[in-house]
C-alpha cells in the first residue's frame, strides 16, 4: 500500500458504463476520479464491486482541455502521482497497483503502461515487451501518461492553449521534467494496457480554429524557443529523438500538404 495519495483518473463520455474496461479484481491503491467530459452532471452508473472515490462532470473539448481542468481542480491537493486513462483503455486494478509500486520503486516522475501487441496504438516503440525491465525513454505518451503533481503544475500554463493534448507528451514533459530535475522517464513492461479504439489521426479542427497537429507544432516551436532562451541542456541526439531537430519531418510535411489539399477541395 502507498503511504502517499496517488490519483488515476478514468474519463468518461457519461452515456456507456463508467469504468467499463478497468477490471477490480483488487482493491485499488490509489483514488479513483471520475472525469465525465460531456458535463451531463449525471452521477455514473457503476457494478458494486467497483469502486469511484470521486466523480467531476465538465464539458471539455478534447483530452488537452481535460488536462487543464485536472490540474485546476487538484491544484491545492497532495498527492504523489496522477494517471490519465481514457475510456477506450482496458487494464486491471491489480496491474495499475503494480504499475505504481514499480515506478516508486525506480524513483519515476514520469512512466507509462506498455501498450499491448494487439492494441491500436501511433507509436511501435510503447509496445509490451513481455518479461522485458522498465525501459528508460525520451518520453512517455499522452495515451495513458503518469506524472509527478509537480510536473503537472509546472505545465497548466500550457494546457491551457492546447485543446487536444497534441505535443503535451513529447515535446512539453522532457523540457519540465529536464528544468525541474525530474528526468526519469520509463515504460514498464510488467504491466500491460489494451487500447481498444483505432487512433484519431489529428485532422480534427477544435474551437481555436487548430487541428491537433497544428496545436502540437505550435507548442513544438514554443518549446524550443523556450529551452535556447533559458539554455535548457538537452544533447544533440536528444533534441533529434524528442523534437526532429535536423531531422526530414516526413509526417508534418504530409499532413501540411493533406491539410491545404482539403482546403482546395
Amino acid at each position: 500500500m502507498h503511504t502517499d495519495t496517488d490519483i488515476v483518473v478514468v474519463a468518461w463520455n457519461g452515456e456507456d458504463e463508467a469504468l467499463r474496461l478497468i477490471d477490480f479484481d483488487t482493491t485499488p491503491h490509489f483514488h479513483v476520479l471520475v472525469f465525465d467530459y460531456s458535463g451531463r452532471l449525471q452521477p455514473p452508473f457503476t457494478v458494486t464491486r467497483k469502486r469511484i472515490d470521486e466523480f467531476v462532470s465538465i464539458r471539455t473539448e478534447f483530452k488537452g482541455a481535460l488536462i487543464h481542468q485536472v490540474a485546476v481542480l487538484l491544484n491545492d491537493r497532495p498527492f504523489r502521482y496522477i494517471g490519465l486513462l481514457d475510456d477506450d483503455q482496458q487494464i486491471r486494478v491489480s496491474d495499475l497497483n503494480r504499475l505504481l509500486t514499480e515506478a516508486a520503486t525506480l524513483n519515476a516522475d514520469s512512466f507509462q503502461p506498455s501498450i499491448t501487441s494487439d492494441s491500436y496504438h501511433s507509436h511501435p516503440q510503447f509496445l509490451q515487451k513481455p518479461h522485458h525491465p522498465a525501459e528508460p525513454v525520451h518520453w512517455v505518451e499522452i495515451m495513458a501518461p503518469f506524472i509527478r503533481k509537480e510536473i503537472l503544475e509546472a505545465g497548466r500554463q500550457f494546457f491551457r492553449d492546447n485543446i487536444s493534448s497534441y505535443g503535451l507528451d513529447r515535446y512539453l514533459f522532457p523540457y519540465l521534467q529536464r528544468m525541474m530535475g525530474l528526468d526519469k522517464k520509463y515504460l514498464i513492461h510488467s504491466v500491460g494496457l489494451a487500447h481498444t479504439k483505432p487512433v484519431t489521426d489529428g485532422s480534427k479542427k477544435f474551437s481555436n480554429g487548430l487541428d491537433a497537429r497544428q496545436e502540437g507544432e505550435v507548442l513544438r516551436k514554443k518549446v524550443l524557443r523556450a529551452i535556447r532562451k533559458e539554455q535548457v541542456q538537452f544533447s544533440r541526439e536528444e533534441l533529434k529523438a524528442i523534437y526532429e531537430v535536423g531531422t526530414l519531418r516526413w509526417d508534418a510535411f504530409k499532413y501540411s500538404v493533406k491539410r491545404r489539399l482539403s482546403l482546395m477541395s
